[in-house]
């Protein structure tokens, strides 16, 4: 990530920290969170955390492991549960995951997702419940400091909304729901949800073009 244009000078300027770790691992997640706090009390966690998935002809992409989402989700959860604070919490994880969302994917990554995708998805919907848990009402988080993003298919494009307004839809349901970037992603979750955070609270999106 040092490497990387759009973050290096944030790393040498000290407003990013790199934190070497296993998200798996509670102590490193401790670790990270304790880094974070060094500067003052956390506001805001960010998950987008994933595995650079394989392919098998009889199981579609595979990544390894195959509840790193679920479990990152549940030990990062359990951190932030022991500390004194409640930050706000954005999640992302994926359309079609639930039965009425799969129902309203065009039929061609109806067919993609259920198949090829169907490890990844079950992974993410254990990073859902775990939210959905913490956010229940015998939970400890409140349901308003939660916001979960669902993209579309994501792609690696160009950040759209940077030059069109209404790049991307979003919604808690949406229709033909093909793809969207990530770029475009980040957009929705810096320029709307972090900037109008009740709007979005405690609810998941769809976003797609």
């Amino acid at each position: 990530m040092e490497s990387d244009p759009s973050m290096s000078e944030y790393v040498r300027n000290g407003l990013a920290k790199l934190v070497r770790g296993d998200a798996l691992v509670r102590e490193d997640v401790q670790k990270a969170w304790d880094a974070a706090s060094s500067d003052g009390q956390v506001d805001l966690i960010f998950s987008g955390i994933g595995g650079d998935p394989s392919f098998s002809i009889t199981q579609g992409f595979i990544v390894t492991p195959a509840d790193i989402t679920t479990r990152s989700m549940s030990i990062l959860l359990s951190v932030v549960q022991a500390s004194p604070v409640r930050p706000r919490l954005v999640a992302i994880t994926s359309n079609g995951l639930d039965h009425r969302s799969h129902s309203l994917l065009p039929l061609a990554l109806r067919i993609f997702y259920g198949w090829f995708l169907r490890q990844p998805h079950e992974d993410k919907i254990g990073l859902e419940s775990n939210i959905k848990q913490a956010t229940s009402s015998e939970g400890w988080l409140d349901p308003k400091n939660a916001v979960i993003v669902r993209p579309a298919l994501l792609t690696s494009g160009k950040c759209v909304a940077d030059t069109k307004p209404n790049a991307y839809r979003v919604g808690e349901e949406l229709g033909s729901a093909w793809t969207v970037s990530r770029a475009d992603v980040g957009h929705f979750v810096v320029e709307k949800v972090l900037e109008d955070w009740n709007k979005w609270a405690g609810k998941a999106w769809v976003i797609a073009y």
